[in-house]
């Protein structure tokens, strides 16, 4: 495949994620943040001139901004609690997010440079992983509240929330084609050792179809769009081995590992404290108990610009 663009994804192990960036013409790879924290799931601004991020390095996960040469990072929220997975809104002013401000997890939206702080989903269950329809006018998000983890439109105008899956298993991680037409999101279950079978799903809004895209054992995860909407980008793991970013053609599904040279996400690893090397070669379920939520050399939450 002949790529252009520029993809930004965090890559790092378990509590130790850093941000960088790949120009997919030349292969040149940018670390944007260096820091012995969880810098995690970045997000182009609509205009490619800013970057969203997760960042504990004041000891919370809060929302960050950057530009997109690394320079001039600052803090956006400052609540001293729990958000997640920002994403921005298309005008580029707002930034809706996951956050557990009043003990439950909810979607919030702010704006910017942190003020008016407003929510918009309130459910004793969790809501989680939003995002702006391209018009701007709702927001698509993951929630429990129907007793499993599933896809629900939230209409900003009349407030009310739609649930567009019913699966008993986990439907999350939705983001729209950049025309609005399709949303692509994850789907999978739990295995008995507590390994994921994650594959990726498409739902054409219109007709109301859904359809599986890939068919892969292991993880796919981390999925988004390019900015033509021709190609999908995300993770994918098999087996025990790290998670690796791949693109994938959406009108035939065809895909291919995204191949750079790696050398400096490794030595970037190699620089943290030692003694992970070692469990990249014990059974994935050992792995899972110790350390449930990531992979160790994993790369995260891509992100496409043109």
């Amino acid at each position: 495949m002949e790529l252009k663009g520029t993809v930004v994804f965090s890559s790092g192990k378990h509590g130790d994620y850093d941000i960088w960036t790949i120009n997919l013409e030349d292969k040149k790879v940018s670390q944007l943040t260096d820091g012995n924290c969880k810098n995690d799931c970045p997000r182009w601004s609509p205009d490619g001139t800013e970057i969203a991020y997760i960042s504990n390095q004041t000891g919370t996960p809060e929302i960050w901004l950057m530009e997109a040469s690394g320079a001039n990072q600052r803090q956006v929220t400052r609540s001293k609690q729990w958000q997640n997975t920002p994403s921005w809104s298309p005008d580029g002013e707002r930034l809706v997010f996951t956050a557990n401000y009043e003990g439950n997890f909810d979607i919030y939206s702010i704006k910017k440079d942190g003020t008016d702080l407003q929510r918009i989903t309130e459910h004793a269950e969790a809501d989680y992983s939003p995002e702006y329809s391209p018009d701007g006018k709702k927001v698509v998000y993951a929630s429990k509240r129907s007793g499993s983890e599933n896809i629900w439109l939230y209409d900003l105008e009349s407030r009310e929330s739609t649930q567009l899956t019913d699966y008993e298993g986990r439907d999350y991680c939705p983001t729209f084609s950049p025309d609005g037409k399709v949303l692509i999101y994850i789907s999978g279950d739990l295995n008995p050792d507590g390994s994921e079978n994650l594959e990726i799903f498409a739902m054409e809004l219109a007709e109301n179809k859904t359809f599986q895209i890939t068919k892969n054992p292991g993880v796919d995860r981390f999925v988004r769009w390019s900015p033509d909407g021709k190609h999908l980008i995300y993770c994918a793991q098999k087996g025990s081995s790290a998670e690796r970013l791949t693109v994938l053609e959406y009108s035939s599904g065809r895909y291919e590992e995204v191949r750079f040279d790696r050398t400096r996400l490794d030595i970037e690893l190699d620089s943290q404290p030692k003694g992970y090397g070692l469990f990249q070669f014990l059974p994935e379920s050992f792995r899972r108990k110790l350390y449930p939520d990531e992979y160790f050399g994993s790369e995260r939450y891509p992100d496409w610009k043109s």
